[in-house]
């Protein structure tokens, strides 16, 4: 089935089940707003919205849904939107709520400032200022209790090592983590706490080399070796539980009442705490899991019956799905290559420094991967971030359809920072589509002008309408951590393609803001195979919306990002946000201070690499403690 026969089958079913249910007696709501952005292919002008039983009712004026629902059983007119602007909630289709919930876990010492739910952070720049926060916190720590901390930067706050953490506290245990999650830092009572010792970080194989005993520092593959006695400190079922609450009200904040997190392959022990915390308390959000392909290929062999076999009794195991978090059927995550943020992503043209990027799978691993997936039917996402990765994955499509022509499968692209054009004509004619992290523009275009990839390429990273006139559909995510989970602060970047300074880049690519809000939420929607259910306000769909305080068309459109989100709604239930948070602050000092990090780290630097590196390693380091 086409598209557009799609389309106009689910509405002719939404219709009809509209016209069931206004027949029951269940409460019936109206909720008129100054404006609903329905982003919905039948309905584009509408100022209210008619709930019933979690999904949507009716759509349309005020005026009408009054007069037609005014006589039925349980109607009320709810004006909590009444000067509000109301729209599908938003769909975040590439987010580790899992990896962000460990990092909510410590106290945040950051060069910038963030608001978060919880409460507002103040950034602290140089050595004698870190140091001095940190002594405050400890001061302030429950007695007895370790402090685990997150966001030491070394360009901002200099030098870090056990000798110097002793000197904040003796007995106290402190463990340091980097503002990428790539590196730790213990003080001598933190080692003396897990009874690591010298020759316990010392071995053959690359793990034990980046270790560094005398400054109690670990990085990069040395975190294998360290990071069990972190984990033990922040990732106790007690503390996990507690800080997968506090990443869904971070998130929540920002609008989102959809997250999927692809490449997903933890302990069963982590997925059922999940499940226990977003399912026993009020629902505010979906969260969907798609399986990391390439971990499970590697761990069976790469047998790709086996991983098959393997991935399905995953996904279909009743005690790993709950309400609200579940994993999606018949989907997986591979990867292509290397980072972004550590310049690792694999260039057809090369680095101007030299270097070489990297696989995460061999182009023949993928080829295999994606083949046996494939075969069976699958929605395969891939990770590509450079041009040549990207070449190599869409290959990997390109191949696979000779043999096993399919249509609607829905192959997916996620962070794309670097593409060429002819590639993305190539699937997109294939039925492929994208997903970009408009972010990588803001953050390293300018950076990666000066460095390793040169201006040619870097002012038309994470494009945008190159993807769109190929005809392909595209979403944006922010891959959160990395960046804010802020769908809003990803459209403005798409709408104004402007880098720290506020200088233009490749405004080719820009998008406008209809465009963009479609990227956050029917089209996001769409590829993860939810477009029936979540993504517009139709009749018959899901009662998720987003509410803000301002129009996102009519503001100027350097402020789209400076919308507040007044709440969500999610199945109907009213989630107002307590407390305004950005997350991370994007103002100029804060710009300031990206593009000194970005500046430093750009040119194949490990302890820069991007949020899916880190969520690969640790899902690897966790599921050997389980």
């Amino acid at each position: 089935m086409n598209k557009m026969n799609f389309k106009i089958t689910a509405i002719a079913l939404a219709l009809t089940a509209s016209f069931a249910h206004a027949n029951s007696n269940t409460a019936i709501t109206v909720y008129p707003a100054l404006d609903v952005i329905t982003m919905s292919d039948s309905i584009t002008d509408a100022n209210a919205v008619a709930v019933q039983d979690g999904k949507i009712l009716d759509v349309g004026s005020q005026q009408d849904l009054v007069k037609r629902y005014k006589d039925k059983a349980g109607y009320q007119l709810d004006d909590s939107f009444a000067e509000k602007v109301i729209t599908p909630g938003f769909v975040e289709p590439h987010a580790h709520i899992w990896l962000f919930a460990l990092v909510s876990n410590t106290e945040f010492i950051t060069p910038a400032d963030w608001q978060l739910p919880w409460g507002d952070v103040k950034g602290v720049v140089g050595q004698e200022d870190y140091i001095k926060r940190l002594k405050e916190v400890e001061a302030n720590h429950p007695e007895n209790e370790p402090l685990v901390t997150w966001g030491y930067h070394s360009s901002f706050h200099g030098e870090m090592t056990r000798e110097i953490l002793d000197q904040v506290s003796t007995t106290r245990p402190i463990v340091v983590w980097q503002r990428s999650v790539h590196e730790v830092i213990f003080n001598t009572a933190a080692l003396g706490m897990f009874d690591i010792t010298k020759e316990s970080w010392t071995g053959e194989g690359e793990s034990y080399d980046m270790l560094d005993w005398d400054k109690g520092h670990a990085w990069e593959k040395g975190l294998y070796v360290a990071v069990p006695a972190l984990f033990q400190l922040i990732a106790t079922p007690e503390k996990f539980a507690s800080a997968i609450k506090r990443t869904e009200q971070y998130l929540q904040a920002g609008g989102i009442t959809t997250v999927v997190d692809p490449g997903v392959q933890l302990p069963d022990g982590m997925v059922k705490g999940m499940i226990q915390v977003m399912d026993s308390s009020a629902h505010m959000m979906d969260y969907l899991l798609i399986p990391a392909g390439n971990s499970i290929y590697d761990t069976n062999d790469k047998d790709i019956k086996k991983t098959i076999a393997a991935t399905r009794e995953l996904v279909n195991n009743p005690a790993l799905n709950g309400k609200t978090v579940k994993w999606l059927d018949n989907q997986v995550k591979l990867f292509s290559d290397g980072a972004a943020f550590s310049q690792l992503m694999q260039m057809k043209d090369g680095y101007l420094t030299g270097h070489d990027g990297e696989w995460i799978q061999t182009p023949e691993d993928l080829e295999n991967s994606f083949k046996g997936f494939w075969d069976e039917d699958y929605t395969i996402l891939i990770h590509a971030n450079g041009d040549l990765g990207l070449e190599v994955a869409v290959d990997s499509m390109e191949k696979a359809n000779k043999v096993k022509a399919r249509t609607d499968h829905r192959t997916g692209f996620h962070h794309v920072a670097f593409t060429d054009p002819a590639d993305i004509k190539r699937a997109a004619d294939l039925g492929g589509n994208f997903s970009v992290n408009p972010f990588y523009l803001h953050v390293l275009g300018e950076q990666y002008s000066e460095v390793g990839v040169g201006k040619e390429r870097s002012e038309v990273m994470a494009r945008g309408r190159s993807f769109l006139d190929a005809g392909a559909t595209l979403s944006f995510h922010s891959d959160a951590p990395m960046a804010p989970g802020r769908p809003l602060a990803l459209a403005w970047t798409a709408v104004n393609r402007t880098g720290l300074t506020g200088k233009e880049m490749g405004m080719s690519e820009a998008l406008t803001i209809q465009e963009s809000m479609r990227a956050i939420t029917i089209d996001a929607a769409y590829q993860s195979r939810m477009e029936n259910e979540v993504g517009s306000i139709d009749i018959g769909k899901r009662a998720n919306f987003t509410i803000l305080n301002e129009h996102p068309y009519q503001v100027k459109p350097g402020q789209i990002k400076d919308i507040v989100v007044w709440g969500t709604v999610f199945d109907g239930s009213l989630f107002p946000v307590d407390k305004t948070a950005q997350g991370l602050v994007l103002n100029q000092q804060t710009q300031e201070l990206m593009a000194s990090i970005t500046g430093e780290h750009a040119g194949h630097n490990h302890a820069s690499g991007d949020i899916c590196d880190a969520n690969h390693m640790y899902q690897e380091i966790l599921a050997t403690m389980d």
